[in-house]
């Protein structure tokens, strides 16, 4: 019988969510003696095939009373579960949380900060625009007002430490980086395929890589767009499909529900080049994407757009060129991109996948549990 019991919660981040469950719940799970629980939006798969137990909170839309009670069904499934470890990996969490520590004072709570949210909520449209300052500050202050019962913060990017100084003496850099998987990659053919992967939004630049795939495919009917991933805006969602679906050179998913991590990583395999075409902004100008890490991993040639922190990386590994996506020289880009020739440099990418992270997160996690 286990000794030990960690749950892991989020509200809307899908059951499944490769941060969540793929990256730090199979690594405690790792833990001798250790029972693991996740708590996320959706619906549990019976088949999924790992030690961790799923609990599902059901399906339900961002603005809506249901989200706004959905932390309170999370509070009650933890009060039957009995963790030693709670691991909150959103701030709407983090109250309930706190309040179960008044009842069991014992457990240890950790914050899993995937986000800066005040800068998201501010810089993102998200939320209607009179919503977005009343509510970005509610969000900080209660991340500030309750650090003091939280153990350890797990910062997702080095520049949170620096952007939310508060946290510096309970954090602990776990960053969201690729899981080590076994991936071939295919043979050339006729198509010269670019992958657009991972969440879906004006802001992360998806009209800006339907219109250079749209232009590319005005000078060589070989290019290709494959978008693949989730909208959590649904009238977003509803919008793109209607603008995409008489165009036959782009292959898209329906956007309306969280893809499985398995699906993003065979569209790697059958891509040629990886999009990062963000917008400037500063909810994203010093984070690190995670489909970078995971094209860089997988040996995918990158097209990214002009940022410093993005850039080094792309330099350092040989994995591709930056461009600005408003004019991006297309005559020079073609030959670019007709002819790639990337990673010759041999650097191995030990650093960019998970392993390392797993070893301080579960290091940390096991200091609590001795």
């Amino acid at each position: 019988m286990s000794s030990f019991r960690i749950v892991i919660a989020s509200v809307l981040k899908p059951l499944y969510e490769p941060r969540m469950y793929e990256k730090i719940g199979i690594s405690l799970s790792e833990i001798p003696n250790t029972e693991v629980h996740v708590i996320g939006h959706g619906k549990e798969d019976k088949n999924h095939g790992t030690a961790i137990t799923a609990h599902g909170l059901g399906s339900f839309p961002r603005l809506t009373l249901s989200r706004l009670f959905a932390p309170w069904k999370v509070f009650f499934m933890v009060l039957k579960l009995k963790p030693q470890v709670l691991i909150a990996c959103t701030h709407e969490l983090l109250l309930p949380f706190a309040l179960y520590k008044l009842l069991k004072p014992s457990t240890k709570l950790v914050y899993d900060l995937q986000e800066n949210y005040f800068l998201n909520i501010v810089h993102t449209q998200a939320f209607p625009f009179w919503l977005r300052y009343p509510l970005a500050l509610f969000v900080r202050l209660k991340e500030r007002l309750l650090l003091p019962v939280y153990s350890l913060i797990l910062s997702a990017e080095s520049c949170y430490v620096q952007e939310m100084p508060f946290i510096k003496k309970k954090a602990l850099v776990v960053a969201n980086k690729a899981v080590r998987h076994l991936i071939i990659r295919k043979t050339p053919n006729d198509k010269i395929v670019l992958l657009y992967s991972g969440s879906i939004s004006r802001e992360y630049g998806i009209y800006d890589a339907i219109k250079l795939v749209e232009q590319l495919h005005g000078f060589n009917p070989a290019f290709q767009l494959h978008i693949i991933g989730f909208c959590a805006d649904t009238g977003e969602a509803h919008r793109l499909k209607a603008f995409i679906q008489n165009i036959p050179y782009i292959k898209a998913n329906d956007f309306t529900a969280p893809v499985p991590h398995s699906e993003i990583l065979k569209a790697i395999q059958e891509a040629d080049w990886g999009l990062i075409c963000y917008k400037q902004s500063m909810a994203t100008q010093d984070r690190i994407p995670t489909k970078l890490y995971e094209y860089i991993s997988y040996h995918l040639p990158v097209l990214c757009t002009t940022n410093s922190t993005w850039n080094k990386l792309i330099q350092t590994y040989d994995a591709g060129i930056s461009i600005n996506y408003e004019n991006p020289h297309l005559l020079e880009l073609i030959n670019r991109l007709t002819h790639p020739d990337f990673y010759k440099t041999n650097q191995g990418t030990d650093e960019l996948v998970w392993d390392n992270e797993s070893k301080a997160l579960t290091k940390s996690i096991r200091y609590f549990l001795d």
